[in-house]
C-alpha cells in the first residue's frame, strides 16, 4: 500500500479503522484546517490590546464543528463507495481524506455495471444524511428552549449540514468533470451502451473541458450556473486547477493510446478486476 511521502516524511497518517477499512488523513488536510482556524481567529482581534477571548473561543468551536461535520460527511460518502465495491465482489484497501475531498481505494469487480454501482454508492449516502440532519434541524427549531442561548448557533450548524448534503450530491452527480463521481457514471453508461473505452474517454475529456470552462466563467461572473454557486476564492481556484490537470492527464493517455492504463478506465479494460483503483469524490 503506497503512502504519499515527502522525502522520508509521511504525508498520510492512519487515524482509525471504519467498518474494518483503514482511514488516513493527509497532512495538507490538517494544514488546511489549521489555516481556516487561524483565519477565523483573526476576527477575534479587534484593534490594539487583548483579543476578545470569548469570541475567539466561539469562533474556534464553530470552525471545529463545521470541520467535523464535513469530515464525517465525506467519510460516509467514501464508505458508500467501499460498500458498493464489496457488493459487486471488489476489494477495498483504504480511505484517504484530503483538502479536496476523499479517495476510496477500491476495485469494483463487476464490469461497467459494477463500476456504475460503485460510483453511485457514494453520492447515495447523502440521502439518509440529508434526512438525518434535516430532522435534527427541525427538532432544534421546535424546541429552542432546550438549547437556550445556543439555539441559533446549533440551528445554523444543522442548516449548513443539510445544505452540504445537497451541494455534494449536485457537485458529484451533475458536474461532469473528471475525477468527480459523475465522470465514472458517464464512462460506465457509455460502456454499457456499447461504446469502446477510447470513445468513452474522448466523451469524458470533452465534457470535462467544457464544464471546467463553464465553472471558470461562473467564477468570473460571466455566467450564472443554476443550483451551484462557484465563486472566486483560493479553494475553488485550486480545485479548478486540479480538475484541469487530471483531465489533461486523461486526454494525454487517450492521445498516446494508453487510455486502458488510466485509473478511470483500467477496470473497464480488465474483466478480472485485479487492480486496486481509487474512486474519488470531491467534498
Amino acid at each position: 500500500m503506497a503512502i504519499d511521502r515527502y522525502g522520508p516524511f509521511p504525508l498520510e497518517y492512519k487515524i482509525f479503522d471504519a467498518c474494518g477499512i483503514p482511514v488516513y488523513v493527509h497532512f495538507f488536510l490538517i494544514a488546511f484546517f489549521a489555516m481556516e482556524l487561524s483565519n477565523a481567529e483573526a476576527g477575534a482581534k479587534q484593534g490594539p490590546g487583548l483579543p476578545n477571548y470569548h469570541k475567539a473561543a466561539f469562533l474556534a468551536l464553530m470552525c471545529t464543528a463545521g470541520f467535523v461535520i464535513l469530515f464525517v460527511t465525506v467519510l460516509i460518502h467514501e464508505l458508500g463507495h467501499c460498500a458498493g465495491a464489496k457488493v459487486v465482489g471488489g476489494r477495498v484497501e483504504r480511505i484517504l481524506l484530503w483538502p479536496l475531498g476523499g479517495l476510496a481505494f477500491c476495485s469494483s469487480g463487476g464490469g461497467p455495471g459494477g463500476d456504475l454501482l460503485v460510483a453511485l454508492a457514494g453520492p447515495l449516502t447523502h440521502l439518509p444524511q440529508y434526512f438525518l440532519w434535516l430532522s435534527l434541524e427541525q427538532l432544534a427549531a421546535k424546541h429552542p428552549e432546550q438549547l437556550g442561548t445556543w439555539a441559533p448557533t446549533v440551528q445554523g450548524l444543522l442548516g449548513q449540514a443539510v445544505q452540504l448534503q445537497v451541494l455534494l450530491v449536485i457537485f458529484n452527480l451533475l458536474v461532469p468533470v473528471y475525477p468527480l463521481d459523475c465522470s465514472k457514471v458517464i464512462i460506465s453508461l457509455c460502456r454499457l451502451c456499447g461504446a469502446s473505452v477510447r470513445i468513452a474517454a474522448y466523451i469524458m475529456v470533452l465534457l470535462s473541458f467544457a464544464c471546467i470552462g463553464a465553472l471558470v466563467a461562473s467564477m468570473t461572473n460571466a455566467i450564472q450556473l443554476p443550483y451551484l454557486s462557484f465563486g472566486m476564492n483560493p479553494f475553488n481556484m485550486v480545485l479548478i486547477l486540479w480538475m484541469a490537470f487530471q483531465t489533461y492527464v486523461l486526454y494525454s493517455s487517450v492521445q498516446s493510446h494508453t487510455e486502458g492504463q488510466h485509473p478511470l478506465l483500467r477496470q473497464s479494460c480488465n474483466s478480472e478486476r485485479e487492480e486496486l483503483l481509487p474512486n474519488r469524490r470531491d467534498a
